[in-house]
């Protein structure tokens, strides 16, 4: 017996060594917990093989990721940021992400950027977006929502109207192609759901010196639309409705747009990239196309960005290597792999010349404008806590005006003295 005990001691402490070692090793592996608000069965799968692939390069760092059903996800995560759970990388969108940084719920990644020997594989859009809440980058978005004007190309031929570059030309092809006693019209305009996001950048072009940090105002601090090029803009978008526009328009949103214009009966669409994806279905690329947004009279164009992307929780313990997580999801075989998925443009350089889904056919009209000599990028006030506000100010006004119930310079005064009041 006691020679039995002598044997199972000496086992022990051979082996005890190892179980240390295993420990160790086990304490040295970080869990990540990553949180989506963009879910959906099949994007989640995507995610998940992008994790599957930064977990067999990093072997010691692990992701945990969350997926909130969709109409939930947002406020999940607003809660469980604000609960102080281990959160660590989080998904975030232009339209919500102000109120977590004003609630001080995501970490500045600044000097992390800064340092980030990659950074430059960025497009300019990218890293304008991430600091786009003042001076601070908070966050590094994953793809970019920037409009082109897509156009059926069918249509056009069959009037002989060319593709327009400018917006003088664009308004006389919207002219020649309606047709309203037969039921034909020109544009799906966006009556409903933030249509400033659609008008404006329709208007900016015809004004010169737009500050880029605040797309509502000139360089010298004049409300864009108290110009005369921005009263133009509006009394052309006011034609446009009343001549070349289904009158219901007034009330619509996305998803009348794309069936105006999958039918035929608006041929012309002012849209995100995804709108590809609600179209490409219904319609062969040999019957519409995508074009930059037309310039102005300043010569420009003046686009902003939307974006949905990754940033690290104020309370994450392992921030570096989040930020390590959020390097590899928009490297270029990463970001182009989830944007083919997703329909939205990519934020690498790279990622355009591995996919030609990117830099050809329907998407090069987006590619084009984003490194385009005549393309300026700008920026909605998203940070000014009035914003949220103005969307519903903003459209109220513009269906006043488009109904007969205002005056273009009344509608201008409410929206610029919503601004400057």
């Amino acid at each position: 017996m006691k020679k039995l005990l002598t044997i199972l001691v000496a086992v022990a402490l051979l082996i005890s060594p190892v179980f240390a070692q295993g420990a160790a090793e086990k304490d040295d592996t970080v869990t990540l917990t990553f949180v989506e608000v963009m879910t959906s069965p099949e994007r989640t799968l995507v995610l998940n093989d992008a994790i599957a692939a930064f977990e067999a390069e990093n072997p010691n760092i692990k992701i945990d990721l969350v997926s909130p059903p969709y109409e939930q996800a947002e406020t999940k995560l607003a809660s469980m940021l604000q609960a102080g759970q281990d959160v660590d990388i989080c998904e975030i969108r232009d339209n919500s992400v102000a109120t977590l940084i004003n609630a001080g719920l995501l970490a500045d990644i600044g000097s992390q950027v800064d340092s980030w020997g990659a950074k430059d594989q960025l497009v300019e859009a990218a890293l304008l977006a991430g600091a786009s809440m003042g001076d601070t980058t908070y966050f590094i978005p994953q793809y970019l929502y920037i409009k082109g004007l897509m156009v059926r190309t069918d249509i056009l031929k069959e009037k002989g109207i060319a593709l327009p570059k400018t917006l003088d030309e664009f308004y006389a092809a919207c002219a020649a192609v309606a047709d309203p006693a037969k039921g034909q019209y020109s544009l799906a305009i966006r009556g409903k759901g933030t249509p400033c996001k659609t008008t404006d950048i329709m208007m900016l072009p015809e004004v010169a010196n737009i500050n880029e940090d605040n797309l509502y105002f000139t360089k010298d601090g004049t409300f864009y639309l108290n110009t005369e090029g921005g009263k133009k803009a509006m009394n052309d978008y006011l034609n446009l409705f009343k001549n070349s526009s289904p009158s219901d328009a007034v009330n619509w949103g996305y998803a009348e747009q794309i069936n105006g214009f999958i039918s035929g009966t608006t041929p012309f669409l002012f849209q995100d990239p995804d709108a590809v994806g609600s179209v490409k279905d219904a319609l062969d690329e040999s019957q519409y196309t995508v074009i930059p947004v037309p310039t102005g009279a300043s010569g420009k164009r003046y686009l902003d960005y939307g974006f949905a992307g990754l940033a690290v929780a104020e309370n994450s313990k392992h921030k570096e290597e989040a930020f390590k997580f959020i390097q590899y999801m928009v490297s270029a075989e990463v970001n182009a792999r989830i944007c083919e998925f997703y329909g939205a443009l990519p934020v690498n350089k790279g990622a355009y010349e591995i996919s030609d889904m990117f830099s050809m056919g329907i998407y090069k009209a987006w590619s084009d404008a984003i490194s385009g000599e005549d393309t300026v990028f700008v920026k909605f006030p998203l940070s000014d806590p009035r914003f949220t506000e103005y969307g519903t100010v903003h459209m109220n006004a513009m269906q006043n005006m488009l109904l007969g119930k205002a005056s273009v310079d009344d509608t201008i005064k409410i929206l610029s003295d919503f601004w400057t009041k």
